[in-house]
């Protein structure tokens, strides 16, 4: 419900609408910690990159989408992929990001995904499984020909990769691309009017 609100005030907010929305409140805030969550802009002259996997028994996709302090999306990419495991596509999205700011000589990055383990496994020295250890050795060498900070996003802040890895997992081939598709387009909107989501937690 408090997402809805927040999903409609971005809207409104867009079309210049009224906000009609202003003096609504959630009648069970009282019993639930509220949690605002937003997709921020980053520094200059950092960008920022969002990935994601999806994966399914039949079906997997990484997608990730790079965005300079303006909120100005520069570049984007989603593919389909074969993985044993939704961490795997989560470590596959991030590398092929990495190695795309490489290709483009973007050396301040930095880079959010939605996997809390992903993040833990990057920052420390912590083992996995033998596939994820490698994507990691991957992702960690090529961190250390740039300025890369790894970080945590709830999904309400990830919501463009998130669109990208779905549309990768059904697409027949890879695309990179700079063109948003109308529904691409609304959601990097939707950031860019740093309206929170509201993350209701017991």
């Amino acid at each position: 419900m408090t997402n809805c609100w927040a999903y409609l005030n971005k809207l409104i907010h867009w079309r210049k609408f009224p906000r009609i929305l202003q003096t609504t409140t959630y009648m069970g805030a009282n019993q639930f910690k509220i949690i605002k969550v937003r997709w921020e802009r980053p520094p200059y002259p950092f960008i920022k990159i969002n990935t994601d996997g999806s994966y399914t028994n039949k079906r997997a996709g990484i997608g990730g989408i790079f965005r300079d302090h303006k909120g100005k999306t520069l570049l984007f990419h989603k593919a389909p992929y074969i993985a044993d495991d939704a961490l795997e596509t989560e470590a596959t999205a991030l590398f092929w990001a990495l190695n795309f700011a490489k290709k483009n000589n973007w050396q301040w990055i930095l880079a959010e995904v939605d996997c809390s383990l992903l993040v833990e496994l990057l920052n420390s020295k912590m083992s996995s499984s033998w596939n994820i250890n490698q994507w990691i050795h991957r992702i960690n060498k090529l961190s250390t020909e740039s300025k890369i900070h790894f970080s945590f996003v709830f999904r309400e802040a990830n919501r463009p990769a998130i669109y990208l890895a779905i549309e990768g997992a059904h697409a027949d081939h890879p695309e990179v691309s700079t063109t948003l598709s109308p529904s691409l387009q609304l959601l990097t909107q939707g950031d860019k009017l740093q309206i929170p989501y509201l993350r209701v937690q017991r």
